[in-house]
């Protein structure tokens, strides 16, 4: 069934650089479009799931690829919990969603570099915060890599939620 809103979420996701997008934006730009007036982000990723063009993943936070006590950190943070939605016609391999959710994580990396030479001076709680997110996108970045190297990710393309399942670690 085609409507307006997936129209226009498939538009964007077929003229966007990377494969995925973060839920959570595709929502903000439908939102700043005009699309979203009586629409939360719960009903469009149920949108987006009943509609055979797209596959969202659960976000990296909420995978087995991270220790327990890592998936908890990025949970209570908000850090890569956003589901990630994929126009399923741009996929063209298992491995170009993973090199993409890798550069997700390092724009993320990114930002919080920046935020650690712009945080505010003789505050040792910022501080501590920051250093504390820093390790922890080094690490996930490092896990992801040797995942990718080592060719331990699984990610069922064919499955209808396109869930993320990961091999051990």
């Amino acid at each position: 069934m085609s409507d307006p809103i997936t129209n226009r979420a498939a538009q964007i996701l077929s003229e966007s650089p990377r494969i995925l997008i973060l839920l959570d934006d595709l929502y903000d730009r439908l939102t700043n479009e005009g699309l979203m007036v009586w629409v939360t982000p719960e009903f469009l990723e149920q949108l987006l799931l009943s509609d055979d063009r797209f596959d969202v993943y659960e976000g990296l936070a909420n995978s087995d690829l991270f220790e327990p006590t890592i998936q908890l950190e990025l949970r209570k943070r908000g850090l890569l919990g956003s589901p990630m939605v994929v126009l399923r016609e741009r996929v063209t391999s298992t491995q170009d969603v993973m090199v993409d959710m890798l550069l997700h994580l390092q724009e993320m990396n990114q930002a919080l570099e920046t935020a650690w030479y712009l945080r505010p001076q003789d505050n040792p709680e910022v501080e501590a915060e920051l250093l504390n997110l820093l390790m922890m996108g080094d690490m996930l970045e490092r896990e992801i890599k040797r995942a990718l190297e080592t060719g331990s990710i699984v990610i069922d393309l064919d499955s209808p939620n396109a869930q993320t399942d990961f091999g051990d670690h």
